[in-house]
């Protein structure tokens, strides 16, 4: 322990006293922060960019009844034409119109088709709009064919404003803030999932590079091959903790500031709006109810969940790593053994978005947040939902216990492929390396 404890020590002052650490750990967060929210304002300005291109004029051919006039739209402007479609298509190109809708109806009463023609392609959004400006349209022809007043039953249509709570152990009702929990597991599985990545390739760049110059044939004349890679992934996990630490911090203090300069204010502006009606008043009090669903999350139990998992994740993977670095001899030897290895991780990100999301108790989300291989990810993206405590206990021993069984057969590798030159490795020479007693 006390040789594990120096390589430990040397491990972590090295990077942490690293400059380029330093400024990474103070300006992470903001950059991660402006990161999505630039994908955000992307996002906004695709749409507006959009809505400011003015509606599209349509063109429509052929005779059907209820869509010879259909009322304009930001998006498109309607107009009904005698014209074939061949001589449609001429005013498409003389650039009059943006587009022409051919009806098509045989006769029998039902419409069989309609088809679209421009120069240009339509986005998705597009097409999906025109696609339901067109059945709503059809569907109001059809009510006033059957002698009802599409009108009126518009208006029997009621909004409903859904307010979900959760009821606790102790029968306090919260909000259950399902797409803020959404949201901050998936951004906590995403940051798991990257750094297991970056700081796991630190263990096995750093046990390849001492192997490529040989500098690890002096260390092992000094330490076992074993104490050089659990100091060397202890140190590395230390130092991806410490940096989550300060995050964490520089997180908490940044909320605590914002709900102590915001919080009056939002109560001090829901108080004179009481009264108020329209958009202002509604926007008002959705920008409080989500403050209050923030504050409703258990932060507790998701900064534990967090760190146990990441952890758990990164000490798992690393030792793969470590173990693929120490049976490479160059870095192209490196990539026929990282697919394999990293394929989980990956698949274990994919349930979380296309699973956990959308049913985070379901079958699935709950199996796969038992496989060490996926729990990491999928684990995290749960926590936020009212996951019970045995359950996170269970999944964490799973996780720890595989450690320990694969760290063992990783320093097999480690001890042999730290000495093996010259000779591209295969799965193979990995199996018969297990295979070999001490």
């Amino acid at each position: 322990m006390h040789k594990i404890g120096i390589i430990f020590r040397r491990e972590y002052l090295s990077r942490i006293r690293n400059k380029s650490f330093i400024v990474m750990t103070l300006i992470g967060p903001f950059l991660m922060a402006l990161f999505y929210g630039g994908m955000i304002w992307v996002g906004t300005e695709a749409v507006n960019s959009t809505d400011n291109e003015g509606p599209k004029k349509v063109m429509i051919t052929g005779q059907y009844p209820g869509l010879t006039s259909i009322p304009n739209s930001e998006s498109f402007a309607f107009e009904s034409s005698s014209l074939t479609v061949e001589e449609a298509k001429n005013e498409l190109n003389k650039s009059t119109v943006d587009l022409i809708l051919n009806i098509q109806d045989v006769g029998s009463g039902n419409l069989d088709s309609i088809t679209a023609y421009s120069l240009q392609s339509l986005s998705l959004r597009q097409e999906r709009e025109l696609r339901s400006q067109l059945e709503t349209q059809l569907h109001r022809s059809q009510l006033l064919g059957m002698g009802l007043d599409p009108m009126a039953l518009d208006s029997l249509r009621q909004g409903v404003e859904l307010h979900c709570q959760t009821i606790s152990d102790t029968g306090d009702a919260q909000n259950s803030a399902t797409t803020l929990k959404s949201g901050i597991g998936f951004v906590m599985a995403f940051l798991i999932y990257l750094f297991i990545f970056l700081y796991g390739s630190m263990v096995m760049r750093g046990a390849l590079e001492e192997k490529t110059n040989r500098i690890v044939e002096v260390i092992i004349s000094s330490v076992k091959p074993f104490e050089l890679m659990m100091g060397k992934i202890l140190g590395v996990a230390a130092v991806g903790l410490s940096q989550f630490l300060v995050w964490i911090a520089m997180g908490a203090g940044l909320i605590t500031g914002l709900s102590r300069f915001f919080g009056p204010q939002m109560q001090e502006g829901l108080q004179s709006t009481q009264s108020m009606q329209g958009a202002g008043s509604q926007a008002l009090q959705t920008s409080i109810n989500l403050w209050d669903q923030f504050h409703s999350l258990p932060f507790g139990k998701i900064i534990v969940v967090f760190v146990v998992f990441f952890l758990g994740g990164y000490l798992l993977y690393s030792s793969l790593f470590a173990a693929i670095g120490a049976a490479a001899s160059q870095d192209t030897d490196v990539q026929s053994f990282m697919l394999p290895v990293s394929l989980p991780l990956v698949f274990g990100l994919l349930i979380a978005q296309a699973s956990v999301i959308q049913s985070p108790h379901g079958s699935l989300a709950t199996w796969f947040s038992y496989i060490p291989l996926t729990s990491p990810i999928v684990m995290v993206v749960r926590s936020p939902f009212d996951v019970s405590w045995l359950e996170i206990a269970g999944s964490a021993a799973l996780l720890y216990g595989t450690f320990v069984a694969l760290v063992y057969l990783a320093a097999k590798i480690y001890r042999i492929g730290l000495l093996k030159y010259g000779k591209k490795p295969t799965w193979k020479d990995l199996y018969l390396w297990i295979r070999q007693s001490n």
